[in-house]
């Protein structure tokens, strides 16, 4: 049979998501991407916290004044995200914007108690991983082995492959720095600002202050999510630190590079 490609795209969390896949047949190409993109939107709806009705936005609204009981795949993430508070040190934290450390997961029970009043989760740092990983989940259920799934053009994740994917400068949108190829594998960018901005929103958890400079830090690794973790951590950390953490933790199957 012909080898077919496929493209759909949808707009959530803040930015469009494309779904590439590859394979030889066109309708069930079709209703896998649609799915994909399903799960992503759902995603958002769960995840986001500028959404009144999403379960991180009762989570910041209540968990300030008591343990709140929360969905399970929430908890599950959020499990996820203090291991890798944990394992950077406390450079990667999802609330950072409150200076940090400022959750307590009960695992037993399935409740969160945030530390102080003024803590709030923010999961831009690490939902659009977490779509692109649950995208993978679903192509590989259905049987299709060929795959790229963009999320914005920050976060990447392929299915297969190598894919040729050019890298620029978040400084720099329209001029490519160089191409790399991606098998199996997600790609990540953190930038201390994009062309809009004068000023970062990325904040240093350790210390509240936000990061200064142009420096990017792109990370490749075995999953998007671990992709996002060590991008936003390396990132905060600074070059020379980062570069340290790497050497002394070994991170095998990570590849960072900053420009």
């Amino acid at each position: 049979m012909i080898q077919v490609d496929y493209r759909r795209d949808c707009e959530a969390m803040g930015t469009r998501f494309e779904v590439f896949l590859s394979g030889q047949d066109p309708q069930h190409l079709e209703a896998v991407a649609v799915a994909v993109c399903t799960e992503v939107i759902r995603l958002d709806k769960v995840l986001s916290r500028f959404d009144p009705g999403s379960e991180i936005a009762r989570i910041n609204r209540d968990a300030g004044d008591r343990p709140v009981r929360i969905d399970r795949e929430v908890f599950a993430l959020l499990e996820r995200c203090e291991q890798a508070r944990e394992l950077t040190n406390g450079y990667f934290d999802i609330t950072a914007a409150s200076v940090g450390n400022g959750m307590e997961l009960d695992a037993e029970h399935c409740l969160i108690r945030f530390k102080r009043s003024d803590v709030v989760i923010d999961l831009g740092a690490i939902g659009k991983g977490y779509a692109l990983d649950c995208g993978r989940e679903i192509l590989s259920r259905f049987g299709v082995d060929g795959g790229l799934l963009n999320g914005g053009t920050s976060s990447i994740l392929a299915l297969g492959g190598p894919f040729a994917i050019d890298l620029r400068h978040p400084l720099l949108p329209t001029q490519t720095i160089r191409q790399i190829e991606l098998a199996n594998r997600a790609l990540s960018c953190s930038a201390v600002r994009h062309p809009a901005q004068t000023e970062s929103d990325v904040v240093n958890p350790l210390t509240g202050a936000r990061l200064s400079g142009n420096d990017a830090c792109l990370v490749l690794a075995e999953s998007a999510v671990e992709a996002e973790i060590f991008s936003t951590a390396l990132l905060a950390m600074g070059r020379e630190q980062a570069d340290a953490y790497q050497e002394k933790m070994n991170c095998s199957g990570l590849q960072a590079e900053w420009f």
